[in-house]
């Protein structure tokens, strides 16, 4: 028989591989624990910033629009000539397993997503030696998220200029971020929560290092032009919602002026979908946000 210091030994080891399930994540064929994915310095994903990504956001335990994600990662793998990393199918097959096999860990999650990446890899005497994929899960906080839906973000415009389309197509989704990160820190010397716009070379208002950004006028919603920015997929659903509801919606330039002169400003994004800015260069935008919570609404009935 047991004694009962071994039984309650054996329950509080239970308990804490319990509070710590490991995270599988795919690297190349292989299943490793997550803290030690690994790139070789050689990889083009160091060397030259080559790696496509892109993360898919779970709802109730299922990806939200995946195959919109995927069909924007083959966009990115194509320009970026990863050839040999897997097709669709193969991709949504290897994701299934991926979250099966983090089962555990999930459980202890109050919200995930999936994280892909991939590069050429590493390139010895000037040869690509085939591409890096990962597959990986990343924790969510729900309740971060519903403070961000409720309350909003604030975002300051900043001189950071997005990367010319003649350099790399806007609508492709890669991991180079020095632009956003330059535009967050620039942002947060005014306002510590805030997201950094950045500007065109016409200095409208193009996106943040999060969101895609859309204005409300006189009851339409207007986007920059879809070649400026990258095409988010919930700015897309954001679209449809908007198309169901009969708001009307445009695509057009955006000045700084305009962007404060906004009914209303509204974020859309992976992490919770659509939610809005509350100040702008440190001033309140109005409290007062019909479409938002139309629009929100209508998003929330359809995760």
């Amino acid at each position: 028989m047991q004694s009962e210091r071994g039984s309650n030994a054996h329950t509080d080891s239970s308990v804490a591989r319990a509070r710590h399930a490991i995270r599988w994540a795919y690297q190349n064929g292989q299943w490793v624990e997550a803290d030690g994915l690994s790139l070789l310095l050689d990889d083009l994903a160091i060397t030259h910033a080559v790696t496509a990504v892109e993360r898919i956001r779970a709802y109730d335990g299922a990806l939200f629009r995946l195959q919109d994600h995927l069909h924007r990662w083959q966009r990115t793998t194509s320009v970026l000539r990863l050839s040999s990393l897997p097709g669709r199918e193969q991709l949504s097959s290897l994701i299934d397993q991926t979250i099966q096999k983090n089962a555990p860990w999930i459980e202890q999650q109050s919200g995930f997503g999936v994280l892909l990446v991939g590069s050429p890899g590493a390139t010895p005497n000037g040869n690509q030696n085939g591409s890096t994929l990962i597959i990986d899960l990343y924790p969510i906080d729900e309740a971060s998220m519903q403070r961000r839906i409720g309350d909003g973000t604030p975002i300051v415009v900043t001189d950071v200029m997005q990367p010319d389309p003649h350099c790399w197509p806007r609508d492709i989704k890669v991991r180079c971020r020095l632009h956003y990160y330059l535009a967050d820190l620039a942002a947060r010397q005014s306002d510590p929560a805030a997201l950094g716009v950045l500007i065109d070379t016409d200095r409208s208002i193009t996106e943040t290092s999060l969101a895609n950004i859309v204005i409300v006028e006189g009851g339409t919603l207007v986007s920059p032009p879809a070649g400026r920015i990258l095409l988010g997929i919930s700015l897309q659903v954001v679209k449809e919602l908007a198309d169901d509801l009969g708001i009307p919606w445009q695509e057009d330039v955006i000045s700084t002026d305009r962007l404060k002169a906004a009914g209303e400003i509204l974020l859309t994004g992976t992490s919770c979908g659509v939610w809005f800015a509350n100040r702008v260069d440190g001033k309140a935008t109005k409290d007062h946000r019909p479409i938002y919570q139309a629009l929100r609404t209508a998003f929330d009935r359809i995760i």
